[in-house]
C-alpha cells in the first residue's frame, strides 16, 4: 500500500525550516504541521502496518547512524534510533556546534526527520525500513 500525505519534506523546509540548523520554534511549528497531516491519515490504514521508504535523502541522513554494512542494504531504524537522531537535531538547534555532531541539519534533512518521527509516534509504529 502506498500512501501519500498532504505535505512534503521540501515544502516543509521551504515554509517552516528556513535556517540550518532550524530554530527550536521552527521545529515546533514543523511538528504541528506534520501532526495535522499524519493524525487523520492513521484512520485509513490497516492495524498491522510497516513503514518503508526508498527516500535517498533520508537514507543519506541516517547513514552511519543506521549501521548499514553496504550502501544498498536495507536498514531498519527502530523508534529509539529515530528519537536519538531527532534529539541530535534538537541539540544542534539549541546551539551544539557542528564540530561536535556532523548530523545534516539543513531544512530538507530536518523536515524528513520530523516527518518520520511524527509518523512513528502518532501511528504507533515500531520503526521504519529504509531501502536503496
Amino acid at each position: 500500500m502506498n500512501l501519500s500525505l498532504p505535505l512534503s519534506a521540501d515544502a516543509l523546509a521551504r515554509e517552516l525550516l528556513r535556517h540550518a540548523p532550524p530554530s527550536p520554534l521552527e521545529i515546533e511549528r514543523a511538528i504541528e504541521r506534520v501532526e495535522d497531516a499524519v493524525m487523520p491519515a492513521r484512520a485509513r490504514l490497516p492495524a498491522a502496518l510497516r513503514l518503508q521508504t526508498g527516500d535517498a535523502r533520508l537514507r543519506a541522513l541516517v547513514g552511519a547512524a543506521a549501521g548499514a554494512a553496504r550502501a544498498d542494504a536495507p536498514v531498519w531504524l527502530d523508534v529509539d534510533a529515530v528519537e536519538q537522531l531527532f534529539n541530535r537535531l534538537v541539540a544542534r538547534a539549541q546551539g551544539r556546534p557542528a564540530s561536535q555532531d556532523p548530523l545534516p541539519v539543513d531544512g530538507p534533512s530536518a523536515a524528513r526527520l520530523v516527518i518520520v518521527r511524527e509518523l512513528l509516534h502518532h501511528w504507533r509504529l515500531d520503526g521504519l525500513r529504509l531501502t536503496a
